[in-house]
């Protein structure tokens, strides 16, 4: 029985919006994946990305670095990143990490797309 964690993420895309869902931690070469996944999606023309921690509530510091590269390409692209169903270790990480003074949180996706819907 082999425990290494696997991240595994399921892509629904709306509009010019990509909600991301991820599934396990969001560490090292698993984060890597995800900014990956984005990158993908920012040259098909999505320009707003919603990541939903719902079912992923580790992080470790290179998941955040990664985040933070991920936060630059979209903004590049005058896209915003958001992210629902935060739980409060992850959201007190991402305070200490100083992650929430460039991402908008919200407490589901229907919420954070609504948000994106307004501003344009």
């Amino acid at each position: 029985n082999m425990s290494t964690k696997v991240l595994k993420t399921v892509v629904e895309k709306i509009d010019l919006t990509a909600i991301v869902k991820l599934e396990g931690p969001l560490n090292d070469f698993h984060a890597k994946e995800v900014a990956t996944i984005i990158d993908d999606l920012l040259e098909k023309n999505f320009i707003h990305f919603i990541i939903n921690f719902s079912k992923s509530n580790d992080v470790n510091s290179y998941g955040v670095s990664v985040l933070i590269n991920i936060i630059q390409s979209i903004k590049k692209n005058n896209g915003r990143l958001l992210f629902s169903k935060i739980n409060s270790h992850l959201d007190k990480k991402f305070m200490t990490m100083g992650l929430k003074g460039y991402v908008q949180i919200f407490n589901n996706d229907k919420d954070a797309l609504e948000s994106l819907i307004v501003e344009i």
